[in-house]
């Protein structure tokens, strides 16, 4: 819903007011690392988003080339995402010097780096959302110039630093469950099969733009594990026996990639050294699951966020 354009004596007992623009965007809110969620554009708690948001859609590229003497023009030969920036001018305004002031402060305090990355959400008409992690980088240092501040108002443009550059969705979670039959259903119903050896062909469908890195959690009892991505070619095993009350988490996410069972012990030893903690490419990924020594209490759940160019 667009934000209308207020005229200079809209706002109460403020001098000089900022200008409120008419900026049509869907909702966009900061949650700091405690939990706590601001709404960006907040007309009654004294702060609206203004035209000029930037670092919404596509992120910039690296982009690796080489040239080849007597040929014309370089091949490609690799690309990588950046990092990416997110610009947001915001007008801070209260009716009175104290009210301005508490609302400003409470604000900056969400804003706090050393809290560690917060997450920035945009949610459409519709109720869908994306969120993208992010940390305050620059913007609210403190500008008293007559075009961007007074005595009860502040403009500010706020920069949003955002260490990957892509936007999550929803997270997608399945299970894989045995069962007596030793029949296998399609992934969005629990997968049934045979006590003992377990071997499961299924499709998981990644909705997003960019490659998403699954984090499977795997119920014993079980002798062994290997889980494929048929798609790619690549696959991770798990070597030693899982008990009846185990629980052994393997996380793949870049910059995290960890085995722990009972949430407490170290299990990277027990993958293969040939294991790769593969992700879920774009589209549809043949995954296949084969566990050995299984009752009808092992299960196998996948659960991921997809990842998207833009907001």
């Amino acid at each position: 819903m667009p934000i209308l354009a207020r005229s200079s004596g809209s706002l109460p007992g403020v001098i000089n007011p900022p200008p409120l623009a008419p900026l049509e965007v869907p909702s966009l809110s900061w949650t700091d690392r405690r939990g706590r969620a601001t709404l960006l554009s907040d007309l009654e708690n004294g702060w609206v988003l203004q035209p000029g948001v930037r670092g919404l859609d596509l992120p910039g590229y690296d982009f690796y080339t080489d040239a080849s003497p007597q040929i014309d023009g370089n091949a490609l030969r690799g690309l990588r995402a950046q990092a990416r920036e997110i610009f947001l001018p915001v007008v801070f305004f209260g009716t009175d010097r104290a009210s301005f002031m508490t609302r400003k402060r409470s604000f900056l305090a969400s804003l706090n780096p050393a809290l560690g990355l917060g997450m920035l959400t945009l949610t459409e008409a519709d109720g869908s959302s994306r969120s993208i992690e992010a940390y305050y980088a620059s913007g609210f240092e403190g500008d008293t110039g007559q075009d961007s501040s007074g005595l009860r108002w502040q403009v500010v443009g706020l920069t949003f630093s955002c260490p990957s550059p892509y936007w999550l969705g929803d997270h997608i979670m399945r299970t894989f469950s045995t069962g007596a039959s030793g029949s296998f259903f399609p992934v969005q119903f629990p997968v049934s099969v045979q006590d003992s050896q377990v071997l499961g062909a299924t499709t998981i469908e990644n909705p997003g733009d960019a490659r998403s890195f699954p984090i499977w959690t795997i119920h014993g009892p079980a002798t062994s594990v290997v889980v494929t991505n048929s798609t790619t070619g690549l696959s991770f095993s798990v070597t030693a026996s899982l008990g009846s009350s185990d629980v052994l988490l393997v996380d793949t996410r870049e910059r995290v990639q960890t085995a722990v069972l009972n949430g407490l012990t170290n299990w990277w030893p027990n993958l293969t050294t040939t294991s790769d903690l593969w992700a879920l490419e774009p589209g549809e990924n043949a995954v296949n699951l084969a566990l050995t020594g299984t009752t009808a209490s092992t299960s196998v759940q996948v659960d991921f966020q997809p990842r998207y160019l833009s907001a």
